[in-house]
C-alpha cells in the first residue's frame, strides 16, 4: 500500500508538460520585441525634424502593444523552458515569467492609452 501512494505522489511532482526544444523561437520572440518596442520609442521622443517623426500615436502606441505582447510570449517560453530543464522553479524562470509580466502589463496600459 506503501509502495502505491509513493508512486502516485512522484508522478504527481510535474505539474507542467515538459517543452524539450531548442530556444531559438524564444530568443527570436525577445529581439523581435524587443526591435518593435524600440521603433515606438523611437517614434515617440525623437525629434520633430527628424525621419518619421510626423506618425501619429498610433504608431508608437501600436509598437509597445505589438512589442510588449512579443516580448511576453518571448520570455514566458523562456522560462517555461528554464523549470523544464531544471525540473523545478530556479530564479531565472521566475524573473522571466516576472519580466513577461511587466511587459504585458505595458502593452495593455499602451492599449488603454490608445483606446482613450
Amino acid at each position: 500500500m506503501s509502495q502505491l501512494l509513493e508512486k502516485q505522489q512522484t508522478e504527481s511532482d510535474q505539474l507542467l508538460p515538459r517543452l524539450f526544444r531548442n530556444r531559438t523561437v524564444d530568443y527570436t520572440l525577445m529581439v523581435l520585441g524587443a526591435l518593435v518596442a524600440a521603433f515606438g520609442a523611437y517614434t515617440y521622443w525623437v525629434p520633430s525634424d527628424w525621419v518619421l517623426a510626423g506618425l501619429s500615436a498610433a504608431w508608437y502606441l501600436g509598437s509597445w502593444i505589438v512589442g510588449g505582447v512579443l516580448l511576453t510570449a518571448g520570455f514566458g517560453m523562456y522560462g517555461a523552458s528554464i523549470r523544464d530543464r531544471a525540473g523545478y522553479w530556479t530564479a531565472g524562470a521566475i524573473v522571466s515569467f516576472v519580466l513577461g509580466t511587466l511587459c504585458l502589463a505595458g502593452a495593455v496600459v499602451a492599449a488603454v492609452l490608445l483606446i482613450i
